[in-house]
């Protein structure tokens, strides 16, 4: 595994083939490649985890040669763009990967830091900082372990566009039980948040994590739904976050044992930025550490670029004893959609190569209860899957990457649409790559420029998706589309992180105001 540590030195030459932002793609091996057939797209049975949905033949339509389309961006009504005076933008990095209790085992109740990640981040004209929150439950208040404030100063007041800024962070962690790759973007924070991903099971650990970076206190209040629905618990609201500071609670502290966990975070006075993380332990054997990022809001069309399949034979493998802890191993696309009754939805699973191994299926899910939906079989590469729905729902991707016993596994948010030029950090880590699915019905000629100067124009045709190699460490701009979804993922040698590429933040560009009436 390459050195995460290692800031890539910028390139020198002026030829596009020899541009260190672009690494030459070597011709891949030849991809395990098995067709999705009815029985491959979901079996359950007995040993199947709770709030796991078995897709047969009687509870889902398969669509195996017909996949279904992306979402495509319909009309909207006619508003008024105002461009308002650029402000300072600022973004929140997650911090170190955390456990309860301290170096000796003791203090089952404590918070405390494993290491620091490797953080880089940049800003369009040049000007970033970047500051350590000042308080933490974890102790960390003021250190390289501490969530870190990314912003950049406003730009003068007669321009017409603030400034963008980017960040991401990565962290390989090998002590004790905690043994994995652990990925994030630096989030915009916000007042209205959800989480889908972690389990409160025997041998997982889900931590909640809420950083405020503004100068005021912000009093959260969260809602937390399981595979049997809402969870009634004590100390879910009124929660106060110091002004630059974070807190982190143990999702077994509101409830144990729930497989399925979405947590909807809402906050007053600050904004914040949540996460969670999750921690998997397997009869003494770690398996996997992972950031799960919030999706800003609910959506009828979600889309998750980058869902990789690393490879399928070693982690069918790891089922072979049935051994009900490695039940969580296969791919699963974890969905939630609030409210009552049942709720039709479809979930398409298209190979990023183009090939016509995908599939597509409709199911009815139990609105106000978390629903897994297992994807078996799916050949070694990567996906991207969309879940639809005339509900509003929040949705994510649960994927495995194994190499003999060890194990370790990512969460992928679903990633908001990209509908204006946008800035992304490309994480210090092993094979960064971007992934950029087209959901319109043009081809989008994208240009992916690193921030050397150098750049490369990148065709993704219309309702299909497209991969580009990154450079650790490097911070790209995007632009040349109407609408796009893109991802972030690293991966080698048994080791898995990824993240969503997120559009600027309120105030860094144009808002379109509806008049009343």
């Amino acid at each position: 595994m390459s050195d995460i540590g290692a800031m890539p030195e910028e390139p020198t030459g002026d030829e596009f083939e020899r541009d260190t932002a672009f690494p030459e793609q070597d011709a891949p091996e030849e991809a395990v490649r098995r067709t999705v057939t009815a029985k491959g797209v979901a079996v359950a049975g007995a040993r199947t985890v709770a709030g796991l949905v078995g897709i047969g033949i009687a509870a889902a339509t398969i669509a195996a040669a017909v996949i279904i389309p992306f979402p495509t961006l319909g009309a909207t009504p006619t508003g008024i763009t105002i461009t308002p005076v650029p402000t300072a933008q600022q973004l929140v990095c997650a911090g170190s990967v955390l456990r309860l209790a301290d170096d000796s085992g003791a203090g089952a109740t404590t918070v405390s830091a494993l290491g620091s990640p490797e953080l880089r981040s940049a800003s369009s004209d040049g000007q970033v900082s970047t500051d350590s929150v000042e308080t933490s439950d974890a102790s960390t208040g003021g250190t390289s372990s501490a969530p870190t404030i990314v912003s950049t100063p406003p730009t003068d007041a007669s321009a017409t566009e603030s400034a963008l800024v980017s960040g991401a962070q990565s962290q390989l962690v090998e002590e004790g039980d905690f043994v994995g790759l652990a990925a994030a973007d630096c989030a915009v924070p916000g007042g209205d948040s959800w989480l889908a991903g972690g389990s409160t099971a025997v041998g997982r650990t889900t931590l909640l994590s809420l950083t405020n970076p503004s100068e005021v206190a912000a009093t959260v209040n969260l809602e937390i739904f399981g595979e049997d629905g809402p969870v009634v618990a004590p100390g879910t609201s009124g929660i106060i976050v110091p002004a630059n500071g974070q807190r982190v609670l143990s999702l077994a502290g509101f409830q144990p044992d729930i497989q399925s966990p979405v947590v909807h975070v809402t906050s007053t006075g600050g904004q914040v930025s949540a996460t969670l993380q999750e921690a998997i332990v397997r009869s003494l054997v770690p398996g996997g550490v992972d950031i799960v990022a919030s999706a800003p809001a609910l959506t009828t069309s979600a889309v998750i670029p980058g869902v990789l399949v690393t490879d399928l034979d070693a982690v069918q493998a790891l089922r072979k004893g049935g051994d009900p802890q490695f039940d969580d191993v296969e791919t699963a696309v974890r969905v939630f959609a609030p409210g009552e009754g049942s709720v039709a939805i479809t979930v398409s699973v298209r190979p990023e190569d183009g090939a016509d191994t995908g599939t597509s299926f409709t199911l009815d899910i139990d609105a106000g209860r978390v629903t897994d939906v297992p994807i078996q079989q799916l050949a070694t590469g990567s996906y991207t899957v969309s879940v639809t729905s005339e509900s509003p729902l929040v949705a994510s991707a649960r994927v495995t990457s194994a190499v003999g016993e060890r194990t370790d596994f990512a969460w992928f948010a679903s990633s908001p649409p990209l509908t204006v030029p946008a800035q992304f950090t490309a994480a210090p880590g092993p094979n960064p790559s971007l992934h950029l699915a087209n959901p319109t019905t043009d081809d989008a000629q994208v240009v992916v420029a690193a921030r050397n100067g150098l750049s490369r124009t990148v065709t993704v045709p219309a309702g299909a998706s497209a991969l580009v190699e990154l450079e650790p460490g490097t911070t790209y701009s995007l632009t040349g589309y109407t609408a796009l979804f893109a991802a972030v993922t690293l991966a080698d040698d048994g080791m898995i992180a990824g993240y969503g590429v997120h559009p600027p933040g309120v105030g860094a560009g144009p808002i379109l105001v509806y008049p009343q009436g």
